[in-house]
């Protein structure tokens, strides 16, 4: 069979493109009456199901920007400002909307910080929505974001007050330490004994041999690196927890859980466990809560168990492969190497000292050093009370200013 010329190839690739295009079009929920003039804009859908129960269904609305929802009257103002960049729709779209504030759950889009600077009337909150980075992650990209204009906010919602310090460095603002917004929503509830909990970091999607983000460009690491280490410690602990007749919980965070249970099943032959799926927003806290102890690697999961106060060992083993700092347990504070409760090495005699000190510990001796650990990495505020007293603040100057005006 002939190969195919070099004008047929433009001519597939165009094909291809259009029909990506078509696809992706026909897929889009299209508006077309102009968006409300609401007080609150929630910038990007996620976090709309937790974040809009604060305020009234008629203060609320959400800007999308994944693609999934496109309104015509602001592409029609992004056209004939010649400007279809998504950060142009979001500029329309605010200018329409007349929002009193701005919040977002997706903190590591760089954009979102030029807002101030731009509507400098409207308030403008972030809420911090997972454990960040300075190498492929939002500090990295905000290092390497070039702009005349200053990134700031009004307030920043942060884990704690070490990771709040960092994003000062980058972004002016209020930093308000409440913990993860959506750990603080669920109640604790009592665990079952003699019971393990191992977070899963499992993603199909991502080859093996990708370059992982946080690496050098000098020195880079691959995934395979990184999984072939947790796999090791995924069955070291599962020989440990046979040995010691404790039952074992895989947390599942993929939206495929039978794939990703076929993988542990596959990984794990020779062991019993149960394997928990994420089927809503509670289920993981649900599922670590049934756990007396709780194992993690690399996950934000694994931080807010601390929060909860559940035993939990951190192996930290990423931080080791790749050399960066961030990945280094409670980065940004400046702790040890190795604790009571974590380690950034693959020791089989370090695993058992964490694992053994976590089943004998009693539970006054554990509260006071995991507090005294974790004070200044994460906090938990139960039903986010801080958030809510600023919610009840600003709403409160909206009426003062309305019953003045």
């Amino acid at each position: 069979m002939a190969e195919p010329t070099q004008r047929t190839r433009k001519t597939l690739g165009r094909m291809t493109r259009a029909w990506r295009l078509l696809k992706s079009v026909t897929r889009l929920k299209w508006r077309f009456k102009q968006p409300k003039q609401r007080e609150v804009l929630l910038f990007f859908k996620t976090g709309a199901e937790v974040i809009g129960p604060y305020f009234e269904p008629t203060e609320f609305q959400v800007l999308d920007l994944r693609e999934s929802e496109v309104n015509i009257a602001i592409v029609i103002r992004c056209l004939l400002d010649r400007d279809l960049s998504a950060e142009n729709y979001a500029r329309q779209f605010i200018k329409v909307a007349k929002p009193k504030l701005i919040l977002t759950f997706i903190d590591n889009f760089p954009p979102y910080y030029l807002l101030k600077d731009e509507f400098p009337e409207t308030e403008v909150w972030l809420i911090q929505n997972g454990v960040r980075s300075d190498r492929g992650d939002l500090f990295g990209l905000l290092k390497t974001t070039s702009s005349s204009r200053i990134n700031q906010v009004d307030k920043m919602f942060v884990f704690g007050t070490a990771i709040g310090e960092k994003y000062l460095e980058y972004i002016s603002g209020e930093t308000v330490v409440q913990g993860s917004f959506k750990n603080n929503l669920v109640p604790i509830s009592p665990p079952v004994k003699n019971s393990v909990a191992y977070i899963s970091t499992y993603r199909p999607g991502q080859k093996r041999s990708f370059v992982v983000p946080e690496s050098r460009p000098e020195q880079p690491v691959t995934y395979e690196q990184i999984v072939t280490q947790r796999e090791k410690a995924i069955l070291w602990l599962a020989e440990y927890c046979t040995e010691k007749q404790l039952k074992l919980t895989i947390v599942g965070k993929d939206e495929d859980p039978q794939r990703e249970e076929d993988y542990y099943r596959t990984l794990l032959v020779n062991f019993e466990f149960e394997f928990v799926a994420r089927e809503i927003t509670s289920s993981s806290y649900e599922a670590i809560d049934k756990s007396e102890i709780v194992v993690f690697t690399s996950s934000t999961l694994g931080y807010e168990s601390l929060a909860r106060s559940k035993r939990t060992a951190a192996l930290m083993l990423d931080a080791k492969i790749v050399g960066a700092e961030a990945l280094r347990f409670g980065w940004p504070a400046k702790l040890q190497d190795d604790g009571p409760f974590w380690t950034h090495q693959l020791n089989e005699v370090r695993l058992r000292e964490i694992m053994d000190y976590l089943c004998k510990v009693d539970d006054s001796e554990w509260d006071k050093i995991r507090t005294q650990t974790i004070k200044d990495v994460i906090v938990f505020d139960p039903d986010n009370s801080k958030f809510k007293d600023s919610v009840d603040q600003i709403r409160q100057s909206w009426r003062l200013h309305q019953s003045n005006s």
